[in-house]
């Protein structure tokens, strides 16, 4: 009985997680060459280590040719935070949600780790362990030319 209180917990848990990122997310470009929007992403994966870049690109599809590098995370949320001068009223309240974001991620993910897959044309996949067997994070895109 205690196991399955633990286990229903740790499910609302996540489920909460996983809206309080959304709402974050809604309308929140990243800023690159192209602006693209921000999502939730999530893995389901029974390993209690960091996750390496071989074992990412099986659980994801990846095919073996294409490129994978990491990113550091203040590397990532830089741009992302930034207020400019001339930033209008939608630009400041996305670096607000770009902060609340990243604290978000701080406080509840641990092992965090970014992965930039592809080349030009990058996915970004940005996740730390939420819980058991669970991994949850970000994805964008971002061009780099």
């Amino acid at each position: 009985m205690t196991e399955n209180m633990g286990l229903e917990s740790q499910e609302t848990a996540s489920f909460f997680l996983k809206e309080q990122i959304q709402v974050l997310t809604t309308g929140l470009l990243y800023p690159s060459e192209s602006d693209e929007k921000i999502e939730y992403f999530e893995m389901e994966l029974s390993t209690e280590e960091k996750i390496n870049q071989a074992n990412f690109r099986m659980f994801n599809g990846i095919k073996p040719e294409i490129n994978i590098t990491e990113m550091d995370f203040e590397a990532f949320f830089k741009p992302l935070i930034k207020i400019e001068d001339w930033y209008g009223e939608e630009e400041k309240k996305w670096a607000t949600d770009g902060l609340t974001l990243k604290s978000l991620l701080t406080e509840k993910t641990k092992d965090v780790q970014i992965f930039k897959v592809g080349e030009i044309s990058i996915d970004v996949y940005l996740f730390g362990k939420a819980e058991e067997c669970k991994w949850v994070g970000l994805k964008t895109k971002v061009i780099e030319t």
